[in-house]
């Protein structure tokens, strides 16, 4: 039996991710009286084949629907469809490739950026143009949703000075317990319609091995002179520079540890441990409280703290 702690690390994965997977479905720990979290032979060997699969960049959904079905033809399915879709990136890669060959090549000659650009504008040039016609590139929505995702992760972003109600819990299960009391506090002062309403979340304090308990605090901008009654608390956040990428909740975990690995290998920034990070909602809040709503549907942006080097 191996506890959920010493498992993530095994696996260079987060405990939340874990629980997540728990939530899904595709995992069973065994709980303790004390309420740790246990994985035994079997789950272990679950865990291995999970993480398989995501260095694979099988989605966790179509990994969700291996499991859950236990059909060998599911499985089948799922990976035919991942083996497509790998197919489609390489082939909007080769063709990004092959312009941008045509356009270093052209650059070489023409020695003239004003040239460049005026070679880059026009995607048809005529047939009996003496410069070398540039290939038409005509991409689905998808695939440029795609190609943004991939070359445009990571935003750099400000975010300013606000005013803020928040509620932390600490449990097992702090996400759900504050939810509890935090979203009909929103949703019964309307927090959620005013203008400029934003949300958002954090460890408070973090998971750690020593104990079943962690706590999750969550805040909503609100106007100064708003009245803040108790369990909840009025503070003032300063703001700050934040590196920030998108994320389902399904894949939250794993996002970060992307996010967290980018800023280790950034030439220009640093990790700031001195300002809050955050998880940010970034849809409209009545769906993503919803049970109607997946894990797979619900957004965030993920708030890094970061400074120059």
């Amino acid at each position: 039996m191996i506890r959920i702690g010493e498992a993530a690390k095994q696996f260079g994965i987060s405990n939340r991710t874990l629980r997540h997977w728990e939530d899904m479905g595709i995992l069973e720990s065994i709980r303790t009286e004390n309420d740790y979290r246990y994985y035994d032979n079997n789950n272990m060997a679950r865990i291995n084949q999970i993480v398989l699969l995501r260095k694979l960049k099988m989605p966790i959904a179509d990994i969700e629907r291996i499991f859950i079905a236990g059909d060998f033809s599911v499985a089948i399915k799922a990976l035919n469809n991942h083996l497509e879709n790998l197919k489609q990136d390489t082939a909007i890669y080769q063709t990004l490739i092959a312009y941008m060959e045509r356009l270093i090549r052209h650059i070489k000659k023409t020695h003239s950026l004003d040239e460049v650009f005026s070679y880059l504008e026009v995607q048809n040039a005529p047939t009996d143009s003496k410069h070398e016609i540039t290939p038409q590139i005509t991409l689905s929505k998808k695939e440029i949703s795609m190609l943004n995702e991939r070359l445009d992760n990571v935003r750099i972003v400000r975010l300013p000075a606000m005013t803020v109600a928040a509620y932390c819990a600490v449990s097992a299960a702090p996400e759900i317990d504050c939810a509890k009391v935090f979203d009909p506090f929103v949703l019964g002062n309307d927090l959620h319609k005013k203008s400029g309403f934003r949300s958002f979340g954090f460890n408070n304090p973090n998971p750690s091995e020593d104990s079943s308990e962690y706590g999750y605090e969550t805040w909503v901008t609100i106007l100064e002179d708003f009245n803040v009654p108790t369990p909840f608390a009025k503070k003032q956040f300063d703001g700050g520079l934040y590196a920030s990428i998108s994320a389902t909740l399904n894949e939250i975990g794993e996002r970060w540890t992307q996010l967290y690995n980018w800023c280790e290998n950034n030439d220009k920034y640093k990790f700031d441990s001195s300002v809050q990070w955050l998880e940010e909602l970034s849809m409209d809040y009545e769906e993503f409280i919803s049970e109607q709503t997946s894990d797979g549907e619900k957004q965030l942006d993920l708030l890094m703290p970061i400074k120059l080097k």
